[in-house]
């Protein structure tokens, strides 16, 4: 078990790893897409691997609800991210 600085600790570099690196590339992601561009292999390894440490990360995050805001809002990017390349995808398939 963690104690409290140490949950801290995590947290935070995970928070200034998802600002530094993942929002801005996600969002970077997120205006591909909506020009009609689809995921490549290693943009989704990526969201697979973000949504795996997110999913580790839950247990400490319940513990400090003032960072799920933050969590919530990355999982809806990832999902308008996933829907609308899967769309653009059957789309070219068509």
């Amino acid at each position: 078990m963690y104690s409290s600085d140490d949950e801290i600790g995590i947290i935070t570099a995970f928070v200034e790893q998802l600002e530094e690196q993942s929002i801005p590339r996600a969002l970077a992601v997120k205006k591909r897409v909506e020009e009609g561009d689809t995921l490549n292999e290693i943009e989704i390894m990526h969201f697979e691997q973000m949504l795996s440490e997110a999913s580790t990360m839950m247990p400490l995050l319940k513990h400090h609800p003032e960072y799920q805001k933050l969590i919530a809002e990355l999982a809806n990017l990832y999902n308008q991210i996933s829907e609308r390349a899967l769309l653009n995808q059957l789309n070219a398939k068509t």
